[in-house]
């Protein structure tokens, strides 16, 4: 009703609703500004005005998941700027806050390595970024987090918010409800199904011991609107458990790109310092996830209290510090909390997300499910993902596993 001043009261709302105001004024600004860009400059044409416009930081990118905002998807298949991740900033001559990005597409796979807090929002900073920015249809994500050195409660309370996403329900065929893996059997099923649609591609049954220069070759012919299927980011966390599956999951590493296939893979270790230099800490990350070796990308956390990243384009195995690895570029990676709670809200922000993968209908314990605690994490300068601190919990009591195991056949 009108107050004394004969004005309504200001409607309040969420956080949802202060979203969609914000990023809806900035899609009308960005169209502005392409429409606006002179006289015969076409719409829609307005260059990018710089870094965090082409590469959203992870608040911009939670921002557009829950708006949702005018970039909600924008990378479909043959964008420029496909399968490229932020990972933090750095300073170059006067310019401050340059965005550091790895492209999967031209690197293969990306190996991080670090403090399992810091690591892992790290991890879900990338994963925002690539389900916020790509479509369902244009990439699927796997979940391989199997190690047998961590109990299944833990990487079903780190992993379970994935379940909220579109982008993890079989779609070609996969014998799952979901392409979550957290036992050796599960993560068997999903290797098996992406080797198949290697040996149904370019370099055919052969592909594990093709020539670096075929995989690129045909890394570089997959995608664009012709492209037989979906991009497929497939999260290694840690040991995948056996010998066979180690493996292979380093062949998917290496040549995977060939059909598609980017690997993730995150390894646990101390964080590089004078303590640990590069090459130890390189060569422990490669001991945690024999995949770590074959990634064409890798970043280190590094400092005291593992506040920068050092990012490095790799050709090869070789250790840091010999000819076939160049300059490092080390960037900042502020973070205060390891909570999962800002990545599952922008999970359950995602059109088309359901509860299937946060509840017992889809197998996952219930440390998994939506609702653990609360928390404000900062992850590669915005909030996403994690840095020492408190975890998300999730109530009281043991988490039990439904039948069959969580999230998988």
């Amino acid at each position: 009703m009108p107050d004394g001043t004969g004005e309504a009261p200001r409607r309040r709302g969420g956080i949802g609703a202060w979203a969609r105001r914000l990023t809806g004024a900035r899609g009308d600004a960005a169209r502005q500004s392409a429409t606006g860009a002179g006289p015969g400059a076409p719409a829609g044409t307005a260059p990018l005005t710089g870094g965090t416009e082409a590469w959203p930081d992870p608040a911009a990118v939670l921002l557009t998941a829950l708006g949702p905002g005018p970039r909600l998807w924008e990378r479909a298949a043959g964008h420029p700027e496909a399968l490229t991740v932020r990972l933090g900033t750095t300073e170059r001559a006067e310019l401050a806050a340059v965005p550091v990005t790895v492209g999967l597409r031209e690197a293969g796979s990306l190996g991080l390595a670090g403090p399992r807090p810091r690591l892992l929002g790290l991890a879900r900073s990338v994963l925002a970024q690539l389900t916020a920015l790509h479509a369902p249809a244009d990439l699927e994500v796997v979940l391989v987090s199997a190690d047998p050195a961590r109990p299944l409660e833990q990487r079903v309370r780190d992993w379970g918010w994935l379940g909220w996403l579109p982008h993890v329900r079989p779609a070609h065929g996969q014998d799952c409800r979901l392409l979550l893996a957290y036992d050796p059997g599960q993560a068997a099923a999903r290797a098996d199904e992406l080797t198949r649609r290697l040996d149904d591609g370019p370099l055919g049954p052969h592909w594990a011991s093709a020539p670096r220069a075929a995989v690129e070759e045909a890394a570089a012919r997959y995608g664009g609107p012709q492209a037989p299927g979906p991009y497929t980011v497939v999260v290694v966390d840690g040991d995948p458990g056996t010998g066979e599956l180690r493996e292979t999951v380093a062949r998917l590493a290496g040549a995977g790109a060939a059909a598609g296939i980017h690997l993730v893979c995150l390894a646990e270790t101390t964080p590089a310092s004078a303590l640990s230099p590069l090459a130890a800490t390189y060569e422990a990350a490669c001991a945690a996830s024999p995949a770590f070796r074959e990634c064409g990308a890798v970043g280190l956390l590094s400092g005291d209290v593992a506040t920068a990243l050092r990012v490095m384009r790799a050709v090869g195995g070789g250790p840091p510090g010999t000819a076939r690895w160049p300059r490092w570029t080390r960037c900042p990676v502020r973070g205060r909390s390891a909570s999962p709670a800002p990545s599952r809200r922008c999970a359950r922000s995602t059109p088309g997300a359901r509860p299937d993968g946060g509840g017992a209908a889809a197998g996952v314990p219930a440390a998994g499910r939506a609702g653990a605690g609360p928390g404000h994490a900062r992850v590669a300068d915005g909030p996403l993902g994690g840095g020492p601190g408190r975890h998300g919990g999730a109530g009281p009591g043991p988490a039990r596993p439904a039948p069959g195991g969580p999230g998988g056949r």
